[in-house]
Parts: C-alpha cells; sequence; structure tokens
C-alpha cells in the first residue's frame, strides 16, 4: 500500500483547506499565530512531500534541500511569491500555487467593508452620510476605477485621483490631482496602487500631518510597505488622522508595528471573523489552494512532476 504523502503547514488555515488536505495526506501544522521560527521551518519540512506557507515565511534553497527529493508542491497564502526562490522551484520541478488574486470587484466591497468598521463597526453603515465627503484615490488603474465606481454609486460627488506612474486611464468620474493636493483635501484616502519602489512609505509622518483631522485612511490593496507603520501609529494615537482601516490580505500576513497598532482603538484590521461574507470568499480561496496541492500529490507517476 502507497504511504500517505505527507504536508508541513506553517500556520492556522481555515478548516476547510485542511479537510481537503486530510483526504490526501498527514499533515503538520505550526500552531501558533506568530511566524514559524527559521530553526523549526527547516525541522518541519523534512521529508515532506508538500509545503503550504504564508508570505511570512522565506522559503529558500536551504528550505528546500532540507525538505528533500520527494518535495513536489509548495503553495502559499498569499497572492505573491516575493518570498519564494521561484527559480530553484523550476529547476527542480517543484510546482508553485499562490493565493488566488482577488477580483477588482471584490476589493472595492473590501474597502467599502474596511469604511464600515472605521465607521464604527456598523453591520449596515449610513452611506448616505459619505454625500458631502471628498474621497481620494491613490492609484488609478482598474482597482481604483472599481473603487471609485462604487463611491459614486453612494452618491460621493468630490472624487479626488492622483497616479504614481503614467497610465492611460479612462475619463475619471472625478478629477486628477497631485499627491499633496488629495492628501490635504481628501476626508477618506484609499490606497488602490501597488507596492512598487515609488510607493514605498508614501504615507509617512509628513504626509500624515498634512491630511485632515478627521480623515480616514483606507489600504485593501497596496499589502507592501506603502505605510510607514510607526508613522502611521503616532499619527493616530496623537489623533491626527482619525482613523484607519488596514486589510489583512494574506492569512496570517504579519505586519510591522501590527502588535502596537492593535492596542489603538482608531485602527481596523480586517477580517474580523470567519462569518464575514469577504472573508468567506477566502476561506474558499484557501480550499482552492488545498485542491491543488491534493491534484499535485494524487498524480500517479510521480516522476512526472517529482523529477530531478
Amino acid at each position: 500500500m502507497k504511504p500517505r504523502s505527507k504536508i508541513y503547514v506553517t500556520a492556522d488555515v481555515p478548516q476547510c483547506c485542511l479537510d481537503v488536505l486530510l483526504k490526501v495526506a498527514d499533515i503538520t501544522i505550526w500552531e501558533s499565530s506568530d511566524p514559524v521560527p527559521r530553526g523549526e521551518l527547516l525541522n518541519g519540512v523534512r521529508g515532506v512531500n508538500a509545503l503550504l506557507c504564508t508570505s511570512s515565511d522565506r522559503i529558500d534553497k536551504d528550505v528546500i534541500n532540507c525538505a528533500g527529493p520527494d518535495l513536489c508542491v509548495i503553495a502559499t497564502m498569499s497572492e505573491d511569491v516575493n518570498h519564494i526562490d521561484t527559480a530553484e522551484c523550476q529547476k527542480r520541478n517543484i510546482k508553485v500555487v499562490t493565493f488566488p488574486k482577488m477580483s477588482k470587484d471584490t476589493v472595492a466591497s473590501l474597502t467599502l467593508a474596511l469604511l464600515s468598521q472605521t465607521m464604527g463597526g456598523q453591520d449596515q453603515p449610513n452611506y448616505s452620510d459619505l454625500s458631502d465627503k471628498t474621497v481620494g484615490i491613490v492609484g488609478y488603474g482598474p482597482v481604483g476605477q472599481a473603487v471609485a465606481k462604487r463611491f459614486h454609486e453612494l452618491g460621493v460627488e468630490k472624487l479626488l485621483f492622483s497616479d504614481l506612474c503614467p497610465t492611460e486611464n479612462p475619463e475619471p468620474v472625478g478629477e486628477f490631482v497631485n499627491f499633496e493636493r488629495l492628501v490635504t483635501e481628501s476626508d477618506i484616502i484609499c490606497i488602490c496602487c501597488k507596492d512598487m519602489a515609488n510607493s514605498t512609505h508614501l504615507f509617512q509622518k509628513e504626509v500624515f500631518r498634512k491630511m485632515k483631522k478627521d480623515a480616514i485612511l483606507l489600504d485593501s490593496y497596496s499589502k507592501g510597505q506603502t505605510i510607514n507603520y510607526p508613522d502611521l501609529y503616532n499619527a493616530l494615537r496623537e489623533n491626527r488622522i482619525h482613523a484607519a482601516g488596514l486589510d489583512v490580505r494574506d492569512i496570517n500576513q504579519t505586519y510591522p508595528f501590527k502588535t502596537n497598532l492593535n492596542a489603538l482603538y482608531n485602527c481596523y484590521f480586517f477580517p474580523f471573523r470567519e462569518c464575514n461574507h469577504v472573508w468567506d470568499m477566502r476561506s474558499a480561496a484557501s480550499a482552492s489552494v488545498a485542491r491543488s496541492i491534493a491534484a499535485t500529490l494524487q498524480v500517479d507517476n510521480r516522476s512526472e512532476i517529482c523529477e530531478r
């Protein structure tokens, strides 16, 4: 009888994901909210056929070597693979599976969900209060356009846009302005740009000083270093801005300064609970990752995928 495959999981994942994996393999899990320590990771992957990790885990050649020749698939609960040595995986014919990217409409829904949390966590927030607000959107690609459309449908008449790089976009429903004007005039600022070199720490203490005292900052898309988190902490703690809503896009993603931000009454991390609709979509996506792992492990002729 062929022995069951072995999978090492570096973080807590939704139960629906585990249910899929347990049908085809034995699982070892790092059961902590903290990222798995390097030594534990190197030890835990020994002899496994599959690895399920998060963006907090650096999966380099050393980890792959420790896993050994039976490692066929590395999956991540992240949309990106910057933390994985994909060149080494390609050399060894190891399949890399990523978390499905959310659609622009889903990101727009998430942005409004974040906003509702900053407005007091109302299940049915009164969006009519937005009609006299100025909304600034940083980044006017497909995601920025989808977010703008949602706000426009909610009756927001004054929309400001700022792009970090020249792009060919359709005519906006609002006005293109420079970044400084956007941050000084907006009541709600939505970060809809990707994490790029020219966006690193775009929001830092000097910018927070220019924002309105009652401004709300929402980041449902960038997933990177667009915000200087220590500076954000100080701005929120000293009430230089009203509130911030940050998306935990990757399950168990580690935010710099998150412990400090969690202690503040005016900083919100989303999602909060699995029963939330957006989080349900992510649970479904995690099950999709698990099915990709299972399909790889169930290939009858392993030499076709694990040929070294």
